[in-house]
């Protein structure tokens, strides 16, 4: 095979990949690692797809020089006309075998060994032939070309020729016979009154009409078929004699009445009048002639030796009317005994060949049966006087071919020809008879020529149309050989001739069948010495990706075979014999390659050196610029794998070579190992060569992120290629895949925050400015995160599992499955919260800024301050870009980041400010301002939901800007919506109705319930005190209170108090009647508090004049935030009395 070829091909095909080179990033990036990943994953992808299509090659020979022989002419050298031979044979060197020999032998080593024949008595026996030639050929001129051709090809002197000659002349002329085969007739004229006849036929010579010979007889038909034989003796010149044949209607002796039964089968009125004409001549005569139908005079001269087959109309007189034809079969003979004719027909064929092939120079297997005109006729006229069937000539033929076959090989289709003409005869002859010890004494010499065939099909100088060719005869040569049954005391096998059979030496027997396969596989055997010596130039001082390339090289050159085995020959070994020839091509291929592969890939393996992986801190990354790997291997391992897919549709055995994968198993992991730390690599470099840009306008994140993801691509392509077969390694390495996949991922998100981190933000004193490169960070990172688990996925985990499941048990598929589900989960959760901490990030950088502004903008004084301004530039700018850069599940991301690290400001702003005292218009200031921000965050559909921050927050400003008397009436509404809270008091319950009218309130205290001893006697002597709230509203209002009733703690009040109120006053619903319950002193100098409840006039609205109950309570000194926003007011006297005067309350 031209190897330099074949691998020149591979490299165009490798170059049609570099229509579209790889940008200058991609360059770039790949530089670092020499394209680790792209290799392994689309390159090696891709230059696998071509090598399957460069294996699928047409049925090209390895010829030597890389060219293929030439059709030959279809004229010998001599230049006389091959007609009959295949201009496509195939030269010597193709099948010869090493046994075979090349020297031409004397003509008396062909002659057979008889005691009655040498060259010379047949030499007569040919002479006295051509002298007494038959057929239409004879004439001088004739006879003395074939006499001079004669004893060129005997090579007889002329002396010894003139003496036989003298000699076959003195002889007498042989008997002749015609052999006539009465075939059929065609379109006879009808006799009978049915419309057909009942025709016979009659043939004599016309010098003896009284000898004649009659055939059967065919009833009631016009195209008879007789195919009967006869033979007539001729004691005249053959030559003047001339042959009648006639064909009558035979008329039975039949009485009138049987003639008058026949009246149904008439035809037509002329067969009634002739039916009527025959009773008539029966009636008066009682006569029954045969009535003539035609008849053909044939002249013997016209008859060639070979015998002639022809149609002759029938006549009758000069009438033309037709009366139809008949098709006969006529030959000439001479009586002669049988076995000596066919001995000298034998030995004839043998020296005319010889001759034949010595003249001509013809090439081996170049024969076809077609002598030259002067050897055919001799040939046909002594089969013709020597009165030889078709079988003996065959047999004949059969017998001299496959004996000068031997040592010049003749064209297989030659061989084939004969065989369907002796086969079917054969079959039921004998086996002990002489023909069929004839037959297999050829079948024996023919059958290692035709194994030769089998064995050399990879032979040099061979064309396609020759192989195919070659094979098909020679098949179908085997199949019809195979279908006899071989007599015992025949060995077609020979130890001597057939070594490469393996049963030669044992007990077992051997067929063709068996033979066939070993031919098959002796054939491969060599083939396979011969490449793998030839793809190896030396085991000294190889590199392993040398012996890792012999083993590629070997395996294509198998598949190649195996190809062509597939496409050109599959379909004629089945068609003819029934075999798979690629499956046995397969199976003899598998032993041998398993054993070449397995020890050099465990070798290679073995040399392999463990790789120190970086931890999950990423702390250092090992240089690998020393440790290397190349694809060599794993194109080893995809070469096998597509190897091993082709033997398992092709054959149903067991394959050695099927559980070739543990072999890789070294290398598998190392190549993990490897990719993880290219991987960490690469996406470092693809990070520092970001410049952190969308890559187009469709998109939001940057090239870093495109890289990182080919990687993981270019992961998958390998991991698809490898379909590791075996489902324990198979989820060890997916699982490994998925854990350095999570790890590149964290590790991406690290590198990329720490990248963005150092990115120069100008003066400290300046604010922050968010520019794009942030936003396409978070952006990037997300990216990846949300890419990872749909990109895991298509690793086909779920079908492993699944497998691992039927192949364990499925509490083990689940407990792996869910080890994968927490790795892919955990590293989720941490890229989360590395974009959360980078949001972080930017929330506190923003934060300076937006405090400045804050504080500035509520300062009282500043009137004229553009902080406000600035501020809302500065958010407006910086959420801009963060809307128009990120997505939108980052933008809601960094939105509660700012909005977090805003509610620590205004935390730390409201604490500062109230211990400076700040006064309450800063605090209204500064909650207008909170006011406006919120109303800037709110950009398209998105808002902040840090609801309860927000409200809590905006809930203390309000307080802390209120004044002193807005805060003590908070308070009470605090303690009203606290009264309303209890369903039960120590203290009793106050009963009023209560109804607001156009003038003012009719209110009217009824009477309380279960009030609390305040005497030592168990009772108490209360009144009621109402007062309005806030004082500050309702300053010309005085405070009412009821009569005081001793001595009793369900005191009856009844009394009512009409109390005008401006429509101002009535129209505040949060204004208060703060009711007081007293006990009155002994000598009337004071009254001792009990406890007080409360009522809005927003209740008394909702229940006019219904009665109202209320739980009394006492103040209590709680933890209030409007209590706290008071006591940060220690100036304010107002506010100083009012705590003063709770606490009391609240300790009475």
């Amino acid at each position: 095979m031209d190897e330099e070829q074949m691998w020149k091909g591979f490299f165009f095909k490798l170059q049609e990949l570099k229509m579209n080179p790889p940008t200058e990033h991609e360059h770039q990036l790949q530089d670092g690692d020499d394209g680790f990943f792209e290799k392994f994953g689309s390159l090696l992808r891709q230059k696998s797809q071509i090598d399957e299509g460069v294996l699928k090659s047409s049925l090209a020979p390895f010829a030597e020089n890389g060219s293929v022989e030439t059709e030959e002419s279809d004229e010998s050298p001599d230049g006389s006309s091959q007609l009959g031979q295949d201009p496509e044979c195939i030269s010597i060197n193709t099948f010869a075998t090493d046994s075979e020999l090349a020297s031409s032998p004397e003509f008396d080593n062909f002659l057979d060994s008889t005691p009655i024949m040498n060259v010379t008595d047949l030499y007569e026996e040919i002479l006295f032939e051509i002298y007494n030639n038959i057929g239409c050929e004879n004439n001088d001129q004739c006879t003395n070309s074939l006499i001079e051709f004669v004893q060129d090809a005997f090579k007889i002197p002329n002396a010894t020729h003139l003496e036989i000659c003298e000699a076959a002349r003195l002889k007498e002329p042989p008997n002749v016979r015609l052999n006539v085969e009465i075939i059929k007739a065609e379109n006879l004229m009808s006799k009978d009154s049915n419309g057909l006849s009942d025709p016979f036929v009659t043939l004599y010579l016309e010098s003896n009409s009284s000898h004649r010979y009659n055939s059967s007889v065919k009833p009631a038909t016009l195209n008879p078929i007789w195919e009967e034989h006869f033979s007539l003796p001729i004691t005249e010149n053959a030559r003047d004699e001339v042959l009648i044949v006639e064909v009558w209607d035979f008329d039975a002796a039949e009485t009138v009445k049987e003639k008058v039964n026949k009246i149904l089968d008439v035809k037509g009125v002329k067969g009634l009048s002739k039916l009527m004409k025959e009773i008539a001549v029966t009636a008066s005569s009682g006569k029954h002639d045969n009535e003539l139908i035609g008849r053909a005079a044939i002249t013997l001269k016209s008859i060639p030796v070979s015998g002639l087959t022809v149609w002759y109309n029938l006549e009758k007189g000069s009438k033309g009317r037709s009366r139809g034809s008949l098709l006969v079969n006529l030959a000439l003979s001479a009586e002669k005994n049988k076995s000596v004719a066919v001995q000298e027909h034998k030995n004839l064929l043998k020296l005319l060949l010889m001759y034949e092939l010595e003249t001509s120079q013809v090439a081996n297997y170049w024969w076809s049966g077609k002598f030259s005109p002067n050897a055919e006729l001799i040939r046909s006229q002594h089969a013709a006087q020597s009165g030889l069937t078709p079988f003996d000539c065959a047999l004949s033929q059969w017998h001299a071919y496959s004996t000068i076959h031997e040592t010049h090989k003749l064209n297989f289709t030659l061989f084939n020809s004969i065989l369907d003409v002796v086969v079917p005869v054969i079959t039921y002859m004998q086996n002990d008879s002489e023909d069929v010890k004839t037959f297999w004494d050829g079948v024996r010499r023919l059958l290692p020529s035709c194994f030769a065939v089998l064995r050399k099909l990879r032979s040099k100088n061979t064309s396609d149309k020759n192989i195919i060719k070659a094979l098909n005869v020679v098949l179908d040569i085997l199949k019809k050989i195979k279908e006899l049954e071989v007599p015992e005391s025949v060995d077609i096998f020979p130890k001597s001739v057939y070594g490469w059979i393996h049963t030669i030496d044992t007990d077992e027997s051997c067929n063709i069948d068996t033979a066939i396969n070993d031919a098959i596989n002796t054939g491969t055997k060599e083939w396979l010495e011969h490449i793998v010596e030839g793809s190896r130039q030396s085991k000294n001082n190889e590199t392993d990706d040398e012996k890792l390339q012999y083993i590629i090289k070997l395996i294509q050159m198998v598949r190649s075979d195996l190809q062509r085995a597939m496409e050109y020959f599959d379909k004629i070994f089945y068609h003819k014999i029934q075999l798979n020839y690629s499956a046995i091509l397969y199976l003899f291929y598998d032993s041998k390659l398993a054993e070449i592969c397995k020890s050099i890939i465990i070798e290679v393996c073995n040399n392999i050196k463990r790789l120190d992986v970086p931890d999950d801190q990423f702390e250092y990354l090992p240089n690998l610029e020393n440790v290397n790997m190349g694809t060599t291997l794993f194109e080893v391992y995809l070469i096998l794998k597509r190897y091993v897919t082709l033997g398992e549709s092709l054959c149903s055995e067991s394959l050695e070579l099927a559980n070739f994968y543990p072999w890789f198993e070294r290398g598998v992991t190392h190549w993990l190992d490897i990719s993880i730390i290219k991987a960490l690599s690469r996406i470092q470099k693809a990070i520092d060569l970001d410049q952190l840009k969308a890559v187009d306008e469709t998109v939001k994140y940057s090239s870093s992120a495109v890289d990182t993801l080919s990687i993981f691509y270019q992961i998958k392509i390998f991991w698809q290629q490898l379909d590791w077969p075996e489902v324990e390694g198979s989820y060890i390495f997916v699982a490994k895949i998925v854990n350095d996949l999570c790890r590149c991922c964290i590790f991406y998100a690290q590198q990329m925050s720490r990248r963005v981190e150092n990115i120069n933000i100008g003066d400290n004193n300046k604010n922050f400015t968010l520019s794009e490169e942030w936003c396409i960070a978070i952006n990037n990172m997300d990216y990846i995160r949300q890419t990872l688990p749909s990109f895991i996925k298509e690793l086909s985990i779920d079908d492993i599992i699944k497998r691992l499941g039927e192949y364990r048990s499925n509490l083990e598929a689940e407990r792996c499955a869910s080890t994968i589900k927490t790795v892919i989960e955990n590293a989720l959760d941490t890229e989360r919260n590395q974009i959360v901490e980078l949001i972080e990030i930017v929330a506190r950088k923003m934060a300076p800024p937006i405090k400045r502004y804050l504080a500035e903008g509520a300062e009282v004084l500043a009137k004229d301050s553009n902080s406000m301004d600035q501020l809302m530039m500065y958010l407006e700018a910086s959420l801009t870009t963060l809307y128009d850069t990120l997505n939108e599940i980052n933008f809601q991301r960094i939105l509660d980041g700012i909005w977090s690290e805003l509610s620590i400001i205004m935390y730390d702003l409201i604490q500062s400010n109230l211990d400076k005292r700040r006064p309450p218009a800063f605090f209204q200031n500064l909650n207008n301002t909170l006011q406006t921000m919120m109303d800037c965050f709110k950009m398209g559909n998105i808002e902040s939901s840090d609801v309860k921050i927000l409200s809590t927050i905006q809930s203390r400003l309000r307080l802390y800007s209120l004044e002193t008397a807005d805060l003590i009436h908070q308070y009470y509404l605090e303690r009203l919506e606290t009264q309303k809270s209890q369903e039960s008091s120590p203290y009793g319950q106050l009963t009023i109705t209560a109804q607001l009218t156009d003038s003012g309130l009719l209110l009217t205290i009824l009477n309380a319930r279960n009030l609390l001893p305040m005497d030592s006697n168990g009772s108490v002597d209360s009144f009621v005190k109402a007062s309005f709230m806030p004082t500050s509203r309702f300053n010309d209002i005085i405070t009412v209170k009821t009569n005081v009733h001793n001595k009793s703690c369900f005191p009856l009040y009844d009394q009512e108090f009409r109390i005008n109120l401006t429509e101002q006053q009535r129209n505040d619903k949060n204004s208060l009647i703060l009711f007081s319950v007293k006990d009155k002193d002994l000598f009337g100098m004071s009254s001792q508090y009990i406890a007080e409840c409360y009522i809005s006039f927003e209740d008394l609205e909702a229940t006019p004049g219904e009665q109202i109950m209320m739980n009394l309570s006492r103040p209590e000194y709680t933890d209030s935030d409007s209590l706290r926003a008071l006591e940060y007011r220690l100036g304010d006297k107002q506010a100083k009395d009012f705590l003063k005067k709770l606490k009391n309350r609240s300790f009475s």
